[in-house]
């Protein structure tokens, strides 16, 4: 997160709405937006995974599945 005086803030988000970070050091940190400030860039490690789901089918869905029961 860039807020508007350039400092810039990384940390855990706790929720998406008004910013909550949990920082490197432990403490909580809530920023209230207003139009496109701060600048927010999140980074999602799930994206791809998420933009995967939807085109998979009910038959990809139970080969994994399948597949899955089988691996020990």
């Amino acid at each position: 997160m860039t807020l508007a005086d350039g400092q810039k803030l990384e940390g855990v988000l706790v929720r998406k709405d008004d910013f909550t970070l949990i920082l490197a050091d432990g403490t909580r940190r809530s920023v209230t937006r207003e139009g496109d400030t701060p600048q927010v860039e999140v980074h999602d490690p799930y994206a791809a995974h998420k933009k995967l789901l939807p085109t998979l089918t009910d038959d990809d869905m139970h080969n994994v599945t399948a597949y899955l029961a089988t691996v020990k």
